[in-house]
């Protein structure tokens, strides 16, 4: 099944496909072997009961529910990173009781979970949930985000080095030098700084604010940048810029939206207005271009509601060249839709 909303338009959306499996939220989606591993989530917006499956999208054979030889563990707000292009690591969540730092593997080839081992030197967070993981290498990642409760909150937020054995089953967190303002539902971001030769964190959204943060300094040899293969889409965002159609303007404070690395842009999509007391959900996409000697704003709006796909607490992946959004509630805020869609610039 497939469609475009707004095919005349600039840019649209194109639908990809869909399934009632995808139709949940607060889950995560990785792109494994150029299929989406989907795992978790809720299928009810706000539930406090997590799914543990695991769902497939390959795009020759299509959808489906996978049989773990293992018994996964049940996951919402959580986060995963792919590994060696095999492994998905999910990193905390809430499990159906408590929030967790706990670290779960799946092997895509076997489809077994096992949980890792925390270390001797392991210094955990207290729990995770709306958090961000954000991958530096094949086994170093690193954690933002919210620690409990919200009365268990500090002013700034913990950031967490987390590193990852595969081969030995172990993990071990290590509290950063540095803090980032308390967020949840926020997006930590790889780039690289403007004029300058560093790659940074960039930390967005999770609060009623719409500043970023820059943390963390590598040089680019010192950690593997996954940049996504996307030349038509760049070309087509400056393509945007360059005719005006992006305007410049920085987004407001806003939280369960997703952030995706696209060449010189970081694309911002979709998420919940702080600012609105109704219709909270946005349909809006910011491109950030750190191409320059300063980081920019800008802001593609929706012409009409053919072109209008409004998303929270989704997922954005890039696959086969294309950045593709995958499940999360829809305008009511409370239904979670099981579609694919690919953005096309036209």
């Amino acid at each position: 099944m497939s469609g475009d909303r707004g095919s005349s338009l600039p840019w649209s959306w194109q639908q990809v496909s869909s399934c009632p499996l995808a139709a949940r939220v607060s889950h995560t989606c990785s792109v494994v072997r150029g299929k989406l591993v989907i795992f978790g989530g809720t299928t009810v917006a706000q539930s406090k009961e997590p799914l543990n499956d695991v769902v497939v999208f390959d795009p020759v054979a299509g959808w489906d529910r996978v049989r773990c030889k293992t018994e996964g563990p049940a996951r919402s707000h959580h986060a995963a990173v792919a590994i060696l292009d095999r492994y998905v690591c999910v990193v905390g969540g809430w499990d159906g009781k408590q929030r967790t730092s706990a670290v779960s593997l799946l092997d895509t080839e076997s489809f077994s979970w096992s949980d890792l081992r925390p270390g001797p030197a392991n210094d955990p967070p207290v729990g995770l949930s709306s958090h961000t993981c954000t991958k530096l290498s094949e086994t170093e990642m690193i954690v933002v985000g919210r620690e409990g409760g919200v009365r268990m909150q500090r002013r700034f937020g913990s950031v967490f080095h987390l590193k990852v054995d595969v081969e030995k089953g172990g993990y071990e967190y290590r509290e950063a030098a540095y803090h980032a303002s308390s967020r949840s539902g926020h997006t930590a971001s790889v780039i690289k700084v403007p004029g300058e030769k560093t790659c940074a964190l960039m930390v967005f959204g999770g609060r009623d604010s719409g500043d970023y943060e820059i943390i963390g300094t590598w040089k680019p040899r010192k950690i593997q940048v996954e940049e996504a293969r996307c030349p038509d889409l760049e070309a087509g965002f400056t393509k945007l810029v360059e005719e005006g159609v992006a305007k410049k303007q920085a987004p407001k404070g806003i939280h369960h939206h997703t952030a995706t690395t696209i060449g010189r842009y970081v694309a911002v999509y979709g998420g919940e207005c702080f600012a609105r007391a109704r219709d909270t959900v946005c349909d809006d996409i910011f491109l950030f271009d750190v191409g320059g000697k300063h980081g920019v704003w800008y802001h593609l709006k929706s012409w009409n509601e053919k072109n209008s796909l409004k998303r929270s607490g989704h997922v954005t992946c890039i696959m086969n060249g294309q950045m593709m959004v995958v499940g999360g509630v829809g305008p009511d805020a409370k239904t979670p839709c099981g579609d694919i869609y690919a953005l096309k610039i036209n």
